[in-house]
């Protein structure tokens, strides 16, 4: 089996699923832009897509603070996949989350154990960069 191949790894205020199984991400962003610290987030959402997978599968999303490793938000989940030629979409709803400072936060997104992907998280106090 290949290595897994992560496609997508994004944040949106909404992720709806239609009928016929597509999603739809509303109010994506990069960035946590917040007036005053420590800050509460309402609810939003993670994406993920992920190709060459088969059989059993465990996944974790980490949200933690770069400098201190103190995480904020952590939650796993598993996936079985009956035909490896189809790809593997996770949509998981993150709950309010406090970010008790600004700065670089990283997102990763672990499969089977190993990271596969990860991504900065600015929080930032508005008005500043």
């Amino acid at each position: 089996m290949r290595d897994p191949l992560v496609t997508a790894l994004i944040m949106a205020d909404v992720i709806v699923t239609e009928d016929n199984g597509k999603k739809v991400l509303v109010g994506v962003f990069s960035r946590f832009n917040l007036p005053q610290f420590p800050a509460q987030v309402p609810p939003w959402f993670l994406y993920a897509a992920v190709d060459n997978l088969e059989g059993h599968n465990n996944f974790t999303f980490n949200l933690a603070k770069d400098d201190t490793q103190e995480v904020v938000f952590s939650a796993n989940g598993d996936v079985d996949v009956v035909d490896p030629s189809s790809g593997v979409e996770i949509a998981l709803m993150v709950p309010p989350i406090i970010f008790r400072t600004h700065g670089t936060y990283v997102l990763q997104f672990v499969v089977n154990g190993r990271t596969e992907v990860s991504r900065i998280v600015p929080v930032v106090l508005v008005g500043t960069r």
